[in-house]
């Protein structure tokens, strides 16, 4: 076979941004249903338009073969995450590949490496940041993921090994079936928590504004020391969600109430496939997978003196039932830490049980 011909460039122009965030167009695009990325935000994050980036030193590169764009990886250094955790961590981030190209995959990820290590970071994580990347699936290869996850194909796994990266996590994606005896269930556990002194609001009755910034300081609080995570800030998440407030969102998302104190948040979807993921027509999506019925619970907190009370249960059974009520089957619980013992037992509790699995890399300078 004639040798091909590699190319790793550094992308800095407004075309190369878009030929970026269009790669996923190529690698998923001949599947019955996946999440087109929003181009127009990935474009904003690349070109420092984007609020995050004022944390964040970012420079994205991209594989070529014989001419053609065949990989994508943007590295990153992540100063608030630094700061916050007091390490010299950098990130992959916007990892995209073709298969068998694992000549100008590798190339492109020791370019990555090269740079994170000449701005003094000495190890790299891929598939974990927050609101930046997400794990990669391991299972359910070709399948729709659930919202916001990422359903990869299965060379990726092998691409990372071939760069001497190691599994640093793995991760669990729940559905629960949202069946009449499960529904009872979640009846009696908002009904126990609220014998305990606790109201739960949705974010429309809470008042949305206000219900962000809760979520917004009750997330920075109950995650302070959760791996992966780092604070953010009310300005970066109020533009990201307000747009939200006429969606079933605000009826989904809840907040936990004790003595007049917000000490509880959860962020929930409805079922999103119809809106932004791209089905082959005449495809019908298994309703686990989509299709109008999977709603999903993206993210749960509660602060450190309120646990133990069943708060996180009971937040999450209201949403469940409001997904119900929205003629949604089965409702998603996404996405828990393999070694999160309290958040499984939770997601078990709620009739649960694990639908997919998923990983990140980590590789030490």
């Amino acid at each position: 076979m004639a040798l091909r011909k590699i190319r790793i460039e550094q992308v800095n122009t407004r075309d190369g941004f878009e030929q970026f965030a269009r790669l996923p167009y190529q690698i998923y695009g001949d599947r019955d249903a996946w999440w087109p990325p929003d181009v127009h935000n990935e474009v904003d994050l690349l070109a420092g338009r984007a609020l995050i980036t004022a944390h964040l030193n970012l420079c994205p590169f991209a594989a070529f073969s014989d001419g053609r764009l065949v990989a994508r990886v943007s590295a990153v250094v992540n100063y608030r995450y630094n700061q916050h955790w007091n390490e010299k961590l950098g990130q992959l981030i916007h990892f995209e590949a073709l298969p068998n190209e694992e000549d100008a995959v590798g190339a492109m990820l020791e370019e990555g490496l090269t740079w994170l290590e000449r701005h003094g970071m000495t190890a790299v994580r891929s598939g974990f940041a927050a609101f930046l990347d997400y794990p990669y699936a391991i299972d359910n290869y070709g399948a729709l993921p659930s919202f916001l996850l990422r359903g990869n194909p299965d060379c990726y796994h092998r691409y990372f090994k071939n760069a001497r990266f190691f599994t640093e996590k793995g991760q669990v994606d729940y559905t629960a079936p949202l069946t009449p005896e499960i529904l009872e269930r979640y009846r009696r556990m908002i009904e126990a928590a609220q014998a305990a002194g606790v109201t739960i609001k949705s974010w429309r009755d809470y008042g949305f504004l206000a219900a962000i910034d809760v979520w917004t300081d009750v997330t920075n609080a109950a995650f302070d020391r959760h791996w992966g995570w780092n604070p953010i800030t009310r300005t970066e998440v109020r533009p990201m969600l307000l747009p939200l407030q006429p969606t079933p969102v605000a009826d989904l998302s809840m907040v936990a109430v004790v003595d007049g104190n917000p000490v509880g948040a959860v962020f929930s979807v409805p079922d999103l496939s119809a809106q932004l993921a791209k089905v082959r027509s005449g495809v019908r999506l298994a309703p686990e997978r989509g299709g109008g019925t999977r709603g999903a619970l993206v993210n749960i907190g509660v602060l450190e003196a309120a646990r133990s009370r069943g708060l996180a249960r009971a937040m999450a059974a209201q949403s469940f039932l409001v997904m119900a009520r929205q003629q949604m089957r089965f409702a998603g619980y996404t996405l828990v830490l393999d070694d999160n013992w309290p958040s499984r037992r939770t997601a078990e509790s709620l009739g649960a049980r694990v639908t997919g699995n998923f990983v990140t890399y980590r590789r030490e300078l």
